[in-house]
């Protein structure tokens, strides 16, 4: 074997297993990390649709909504969520709850690398009236891997 294509067979398999996560012995794939509209490692909520620019990327879980605001319009975060991506590159996954401090119950919980949008939330058009999934969340909680159905 000449020493290219023994560096190239190497570099191969180091390539390969910085593409695996080794867990309870078991080699498996990373999850998908972007999420649409979402900058890679955060979880975005949007006033509107994904499409929607006026957003807020989180880093870590928040439970209080009440203090955080959308980039363009500058509109409080709190019972406005009206879309959502996760674009974690750990594999956690988004958890919205109804209100601040993880309270009120889960109201919807979002995969790694997925999303959800206004049209696949129910919504009876009154913010925060606690009727709905869009327009109520008010608590970020971001956790691993979960047995939760999520978007």
């Amino acid at each position: 074997m000449s020493s290219t294509t023994g560096f190239r067979k190497r570099a191969a398999a180091v390539l390969g297993a910085t593409a695996l996560i080794v867990a309870g012995g078991v080699a498996t794939a990373l999850p998908a990390s972007a999420g649409p509209n979402c900058p890679s490692g955060y979880h975005c909520v949007f006033s509107a649709s994904i499409a929607n620019n006026n957003k807020h990327a989180f880093f870590n879980s928040d439970a209080d909504f009440t203090n955080d605001y959308f980039d363009v319009y500058n509109r409080v975060v709190n019972d406005e969520v009206h879309a959502a991506s996760n674009s974690s590159d750990s594999g956690y996954e988004s958890h919205y709850y109804r209100d601040i401090n993880y309270g009120g119950g889960l109201l919807f919980c979002v995969n790694p690398g997925s999303s959800v949008d206004s049209w696949q939330l129910t919504d009876d058009a009154v913010d925060g009236d606690g009727r709905s999934q869009g327009g109520e969340a008010s608590s970020l909680k971001v956790r691993s891997t979960t047995s939760v159905p999520c978007f």
